[in-house]
Order: structure tokens, then C-alpha cells, then sequence
């Protein structure tokens, strides 16, 4: 499946149990559109984060964060560069 990464900005800047409560909002949409958190990232300050997911395309993410009323930034395709050769992966 591919590899979406989300992108936010957060003004003021977003708590732990912020983002928590923005995880628990996006997870019913996340199973109804076949969407899997891989991992979340937020700066030290709290003002920027992202979050990487395996969804079947962008605007599917994009509706699913819509849907559940949180904002984003961007939404864009990734391909994971690990520094492994395919074959090692």
C-alpha cells in the first residue's frame, strides 16, 4: 500500500494530549477508508509535525482528515528511503 505523509502546523502550539485527541478523532475514519498510522513526528516546540500512513491514495487521507475535522497542511506520496538496497528491506 502506499506511503502518504501528512503534513501539519499547529498556532498555538499542540500538547501531547492534543495530538491524542487528534489521533482518537481520525481513527474511525482511518478503518472505514483503510488507512494505517505508521508513525507521528512532532517538533520539539510543538508547532510543526507529520505523520506517516499507508492509505490507497492522498485524497483518500485528505477526506478522512476532513471528515473528522482536522486541519492539515499538505498530503503527499513518499517512498521510504531507508539507505538499504531493495533487496535488503
Amino acid at each position: 500500500m502506499p506511503v502518504l505523509i501528512v503534513e501539519y502546523e499547529f498556532n498555538p502550539p499542540i500538547t501531547e494530549e492534543g495530538l491524542a485527541q487528534m489521533g482518537a478523532k481520525l481513527a474511525a475514519c482511518e478503518g472505514i477508508r483503510q488507512i494505517r498510522r505508521l508513525r507521528t513526528v512532532l517538533a520539539a516546540d510543538g508547532r510543526r509535525g507529520f505523520c506517516e500512513l499507508e492509505a490507497p491514495d492522498a485524497e483518500t487521507v485528505r477526506e478522512a482528515f476532513r471528515s473528522a475535522h482536522i486541519p492539515f497542511r499538505s498530503v503527499w506520496p513518499a517512498r521510504l528511503y531507508d539507505g538499504l538496497p531493495p533487496s535488503e528491506r
